[in-house]
């Protein structure tokens, strides 16, 4: 089943005529005949969850900002996607520029916007310009700007180019860094559908997020409804790296289990030759750790003992040293800590110095002692939810590995 993926290898990014011809910007053009709400409403049906991190649906976040009335809203694409293993969104881009523009129109009409914002991560250089090129042949078309296709809607789209923080990634950063303040989390409530982008309302989805509005708006939400479990339906696109012989991004429909992804043949294709599996870390850097025995839980978004997340599936043989992943993830949590927050900060720094002395087998029998008093500093008490990312797999780690870390 393909939605997002479906027309990669058949247009051309850089000419918006195969965009059309594969029947782009029909969506759009449907709901400008329709009223807003009516939009909202068929989004709202489609049972659309955020593609990001905790899956909030997408309908009932439209449905808050299109019912206040303002003089100024804003809807933002977030791009930012600076997690390790996960580019997803970085691709779509640069595959199917269009389909996230046409998805992000028809949300910027749904809640009555008439600025919209693309946040790319800095460092995405390749996939920024074609975006680029993409939104001015879409004004050339009349899709963007003043009176798009003849109507009396005015949508005009801003590129932003954030520094690539992990942090930013969280719709609060990422709002603060566009107001040009420095990119850190704000105290909820109130949450950005009612008060983001200088005060006004504001939604923020991600871009695959976006990218499966325009298939929704044709097809019906109906026929959307349907694909994968009632809860979490349609599709989403996982990343699987790691020891698997086939890496790299696999459109599948929600429910799908991660032992199908890993090891049938049309996917992951089972271990590299000579490695035997040890256990998949689901949903990027600050995913859980999955034992062989728990490969049959389904991946979806909701209630579930593995999010998902953004969709990174990382996949570890038993040659593997935990003691260099605990670092790695680590390093990653204590570099992209904001330093808002005390518990996050120091705690964050206090799990990589652990993790230095641990991968230099120089771990102190204190310092072990405080482990644990850390990760649950991290779990319970930070600002924002970076900190309790930074203990989840290594929660997980010491309580399955606790031997390989520590020794007997």
């Amino acid at each position: 089943m393909e939605i997002v993926t479906k027309n990669w290898e058949k247009i051309n990014p850089l000419d918006i005529n195969t965009y059309i011809r594969s029947g782009g910007y029909e969506a759009l053009r449907k709901v400008i005949r329709e009223t807003p709400l009516k939009v909202v409403s068929e989004i709202k049906r489609s049972g659309l969850r955020g593609r990001s991190g905790a899956g909030f649906p997408t309908g009932e976040k439209w449905e808050i900002s299109a019912k206040i009335v303002a003089d100024q809203k804003f809807i933002i694409c977030n791009l930012d996607e600076s997690e390790p293993g996960v580019y997803k969104d970085r691709i779509i881009a640069e595959k199917n520029p269009h389909q996230i523009i046409e998805g992000l129109l028809i949300g910027a009409y749904a809640i009555g916007a008439k600025r919209a914002f693309i946040y790319i991560n800095g460092h995405y250089k390749k996939p920024a310009e074609i975006l680029k090129i993409a939104l001015e042949q879409a004004r050339e078309k009349e899709f963007v700007g003043r009176g798009i296709m003849g109507s009396s809607i005015d949508v005009e789209i801003e590129i932003f180019s954030g520094a690539g923080a992990y942090i930013c990634g969280e719709e609060n950063a990422l709002i603060n860094s566009i107001e040009g303040k420095r990119g850190e989390p704000r105290l909820k409530p109130p949450h950005p559908p009612v008060s983001g982008l200088f005060g006004k309302p504001t939604i923020v989805n991600n871009a695959e997020t976006l990218a499966n509005v325009p298939y929704i708006i044709k097809r019906g939400a109906d026929v959307y409804s349907k694909i994968g479990p009632s809860l979490s339906p349609g599709t989403k696109l996982f990343l699987l790296e790691g020891a698997v012989k086939n890496k790299g991004i696999f459109e599948v429909p929600l429910g799908t289990t991660a032992e199908d992804l890993i090891f049938n043949s049309l996917y992951g294709g089972g271990m590299e030759d000579g490695k035997e599996f040890w256990f998949a870390q689901i949903g990027g850097a600050s995913g859980r750790l999955m034992p062989r025995g728990k490969l049959d839980q389904l991946l979806i978004y909701g209630p579930s003992e593995y999010p998902i997340g953004a969709g990174s599936i990382l996949v570890v043989d038993k040659m593997a040293d935990i003691k260099d992943l605990l670092f790695s993830w680590a390093d990653f949590f204590h570099r992209e800590s904001c330093g808002k927050c005390v518990p996050c900060r120091e705690g964050t720094y206090r799990l990589w110095e652990i993790a230095k002395w641990l991968k230099n087998n120089d771990l102190k029998e204190r310092d072990r002692e405080n482990i644990e008093d850390i990760l649950w500093t991290l779990s319970n008490t930070t600002f924002c939810p970076l900190g309790n990312f930074a203990a989840v797999a290594w929660s997980d780690a010491i309580s399955m590995f606790s031997e390989e870390i520590f020794g007997k």
